[in-house]
């Protein structure tokens, strides 16, 4: 993962499921969540957002949720079963933690 940006010793902030996925009500997903966008995937997508905000539209291209409705879909189910699930909560804390802190070094991947 290659890219400019550099920070260093950079925080991440806490974290918690994203909320850019959009405002509209969510229609329900064609495939199971874990095909749309796994956890890891999820977790990357969250700190990638929170890192580049203004690379919103191309970081959601990258991860396949180019739609506000899908995104708000995805978006939607993860936090329902991460609330759901404090285990797997606590797996995508500290995936959300890696990538934050491998963005941060790296910055955010070309594409």
């Amino acid at each position: 993962m290659t890219g400019a940006t550099s920070q260093s010793s950079t925080t991440p902030p806490s974290p918690s499921p994203s909320s850019k996925a959009g405002t509209s009500g969510p229609a329900p997903l064609a495939e199971p969540l874990d095909i749309v966008l796994p956890l890891a995937q999820y977790a990357a997508l969250c700190a990638e957002l929170a890192l580049f905000p203004d690379a919103a539209e191309e970081i959601f291209r990258r991860y396949g949720l180019s739609s506000a409705e899908k995104r708000s879909a995805v978006d939607t189910a993860w936090k329902e079963r991460l609330r759901e699930h404090p285990t797997e909560y606590a797996r995508w804390q500290e995936m959300f933690r890696q990538c934050h802190a491998h963005f941060a070094k790296h910055g955010r991947p070309a594409g």
